[in-house]
């Protein structure tokens, strides 16, 4: 579940759908037109400070966290997770690893990043998560077919392990939701965005996400985040050490 809660998630607005169905869309933009679209709308920072309120729902039951995230572009991402104002875990990222500190049982993880996408299972590496924390596509391939979809341009592609949906907004061409389907290990992930907001250089930024995963080995599970107090290359002091007595957990 920790590995799943390193995605910052977040649940889909209902009044910022209403945006692009206020009209019929019926006809389609051509591929090319909307991937450029996609493409211009990713937020572009060098780093990013925010506080989340977390729901994660999993087959054992609902878990509500209030989190801290840092991110430094291409380098490091940092979350803490904290329960009834008690810290849980602290979470870094790096390009080569994952470290996990379980705050409550003294215990922690540490991996080697590429050990960890494959031993999970994870569909994408630190670029992919960068993207997630900053609410932007994950592109598998670029080579996609257009049509419409619930209202919204939808775009379509596939490789030899993935297939990848994207659906966009019918009047400003934000990213409403992704869909990444791994069919070689029956996993599913679908990652929704709304309640968007301009940034002061004008940058179209989402402030609520969910991601729901279906998979074999974990079931169905969605995690959703509230992002608010979002400041971009201002990220403050950044602390994370292993208190030499905790435990070690082997994976």
């Amino acid at each position: 579940m920790l590995v799943l809660m390193l995605l910052p998630l977040l649940i889909l607005s209902c009044k910022t759908i209403k945006k692009g169905e206020d009209f019929e869309l019926k006809k389609t933009k051509s591929e090319k037109f909307l991937l450029k679209k996609m493409i211009e709308n990713q937020v572009d920072a060098e780093s990013l400070a925010a506080k989340a309120k977390v729901t994660v729902r999993d087959e054992s039951g609902v878990t509500k966290f209030t989190a801290n995230f840092r991110w430094l572009k291409d380098s490091l991402i940092w979350m803490n997770f904290k329960k009834v104002s008690v810290e849980a875990a602290r979470v870094q990222i790096t390009a080569d690893s994952i470290v996990i500190l379980d705050r409550m049982n003294k215990k922690y993880i540490a991996e080697d990043f590429i050990f960890a996408q494959q031993q999970y299972n994870l569909p994408t590496g630190f670029a992919g998560l960068q993207a997630f924390l900053l609410g932007n596509p994950i592109f598998f391939t670029k080579d996609l077919v257009a049509d419409i979809d619930d209202n919204r341009y939808h775009l379509k592609g596939k490789t030899d392990r993935y297939e990848t949906e994207y659906w966009l907004d019918a009047v400003d061409f934000s990213l409403r939701k992704m869909r990444v389907d791994d069919f070689r290990s029956g996993r599913v992930l679908e990652y929704e965005l709304g309640d968007y907001g301009k940034l002061e250089d004008g940058q179209n930024f989402s402030y609520f996400r969910q991601l729901k995963l279906t998979s074999r080995e974990f079931g169905d599970m969605s995690v959703k985040m509230e992002l608010s107090k979002v400041e971009f290359d201002e990220v403050g002091e950044i602390k994370f050490s292993i208190p030499d007595h905790y435990e070690r957990v082997e994976q």
